[in-house]
């Protein structure tokens, strides 16, 4: 109940409070000298006069004081009035000004009539305005660097090449901050550490560019800076001797803008921009080129590892693509060796052998060259398959579709495995490198499950599109743990590597699912490009 009387208190208006604070004591005073006129002060006038005029002059006196108070109570308001326009004025002035600032009108300012408490309200409130002013221009200069950060940055991941980031990384810092020339130095890694090389140039003269390419100059002030660390990581504003002023249309020195590139182990270049004796360069720039250069060597020093990493991409490709045609043809010489070496003196030997069994000088000896003679044609059956598995001219001659056939139904046949098959090429023949790998990985999948899987059942399916082809072979045996697929060291899953890395070799890809006791599964997928069949 007290707080609530308290606000009902507090919130009666400032001009209420006013007039109540001047009338309302008059009012009183005025009502207590009535009272006492009409009660005390006849008393006193009963031993100076007589009843009736004491009653007359307590009516005149009444009217006096009503009179007196009334006049008084007009002349108070009057004054209260304008004691309520000195007063509320300025907080009227200081409500505007909150409005206007609200409005967004930072330049309108309180004025300060006098240094008393509520001149001293107005002063705060200019100095608020005046902070806030402040921070709304360091929030412009903060939005302004970094919508220029970001623009050089975008400009810059749009691009892939190295050549093509500094062009338009450059391009973009000179839009930016208002420059025309410029120029971009690099470290050349070929030439040594000290040495540099103009990497780019945007709207340089022919001449300046010459005298910026020009080797037996050396390497100019702010390179030594840079390479001595005096620089530091800082933009800077400095005068070029590199350059012959007479190059310039005006004849006027030239005053550049250096920004260093470096990244956390070194540094590795410069950007350079003209700029006119009468551009004034803030901190604020400077602060915002020092980032840009930041990001832009954060983007140098990637572009050069990828370009190293696909130098690795390019040689390990290259040593594979050459340890896979190694490998056929060690494959193939190995074919034609058995088949024409060691085949043909089994062949040879089993003539002999049919011949000697004709001789035979009892029975018991030509059933011992019968036998001999059965053996002798298994191994020159078992020589001609692995022959075969080692080069299949059914694969040269006939395709993949008819190669793999051929594969699933001796292996999976003479594993006594169950399998089905589903081989659908469309009639199309892939291009060699193609059916070579898919046909070695389905080889080495199989041969996988035959040895290791103890599977019941096998399925082979292949398929082709306008795209790609997949091969997919699923079984029904132990499976394994795939995860452990990721560590290459792991002698146990030498093979799956090697069938991953013919795939990747080729441009595809290989997905292995395995499970412990639900079977195994690998599906590999390569782009193609189709040729007719002859």
């Amino acid at each position: 109940m007290r707080e609530r009387i308290i606000d009902i208190i507090f919130a009666v208006p400032v001009r209420v409070k006013i007039i109540g604070i001047m009338v309302l004591p008059l009012l009183i005073l005025g009502s207590a000298l009535n009272y006492w006129i009409q009660t005390g002060l006849s008393d006193w006038l009963s031993y100076l006069i007589t009843d009736e005029r004491v009653q007359i002059a307590m009516e005149a006196g009444g009217r006096s004081v009503l009179l007196v108070t009334a006049l008084a109570a007009v002349f108070s308001v009057l004054l209260t009035f304008l004691l309520m326009l000195s007063l509320t004025q300025p907080l009227l002035e200081l409500r505007q000004v909150a409005q206007r600032v609200a409005d967004g009108d930072l330049a309108f300012r309180a004025r300060v009539r006098a240094r008393d408490e509520i001149g001293e309200v107005a002063d705060s409130v200019n100095q608020m305005i005046d902070h806030l002013v402040s921070s709304q221009h360091k929030l412009e200069r903060t939005n302004k660097r970094l919508e220029a950060i970001n623009r050089v940055a975008l400009a810059a991941s749009r691009s892939s090449s190295l050549q093509e980031i500094l062009d338009a990384s450059l391009k973009a810092t000179l839009s930016e901050m208002g420059f025309e020339n410029g120029w971009v130095y690099l470290q050349d890694p070929n030439k040594g550490e000290n040495q540099f090389e103009l990497a780019s140039v945007i709207s340089v003269s022919s001449e300046i560019e010459s005298g910026l390419r020009d080797e037996t100059f050396g390497i100019c002030a702010c390179q030594k800076d840079l390479l001595a660390n005096k620089i530091g990581a800082k933009a800077i504003v400095r005068k070029c001797r590199r350059m012959n002023i007479n190059t310039l249309p005006d004849g006027s020195s030239v005053t550049h803008v250096t920004v260093p590139l470096s990244t956390h182990e070194r540094n590795i270049g410069m950007i350079s921009m003209l700029c006119s004796q009468e551009r004034e360069i803030s901190s604020n720039d400077l602060g915002t080129l020092t980032t840009i250069g930041k990001q832009i060597s954060e983007f140098i020093s990637n572009a050069w590892l990828q370009d190293r990493l696909r130098e690795k991409e390019v040689a390990r490709q290259l040593l594979l693509d050459t340890l896979v045609r190694t490998q056929e043809d060690e494959r193939a010489r190995l074919a034609r060796e058995l088949h024409d070496g060691a085949g043909q003196v089994l062949t040879s030997l089993l003539v002999r052998l049919k011949t000697l069994e004709k001789r035979a000088p009892s029975d018991e000896f030509r059933d011992d060259l019968e036998s001999l003679g059965d053996a002798t044609s298994a191994i020159v059956e078992q020589v001609s398959n692995l022959s075969h598995r080692l080069h299949p001219a059914v694969l040269k001659e006939l395709g993949l579709e008819a190669a793999l056939r051929t594969l699933v139904q001796e292996m999976l046949a003479e594993a006594e495995l169950d399998f089905d098959y589903h081989l659908d090429l469309g009639g199309q023949r892939l291009t060699s490198e193609i059916e070579i790998s898919l046909y070695r990985i389905a080889q080495e999948s199989l041969t996988n499950i035959v040895r290791h899987a103890k599977a019941e059942h096998v399925s082979v399916e292949i398929q082709v599109t306008s795209n790609n082809v997949s091969l997919y072979i699923k079984d029904d045996g132990r499976g394994f743990m795939s995860d452990n697929l990721g560590h290459k060291a792991s002698r146990d899953h030498l093979g799956l590597i090697s069938m991953q890395e013919r795939a990747e070799m080729i441009g595809g890809s290989l997905a292995v699912e395995a499970t412990p006791g639900s079977g195994t599964s690998i599906n590999v997928r390569i782009p193609i490009q189709l040729k007719e069949t002859e």
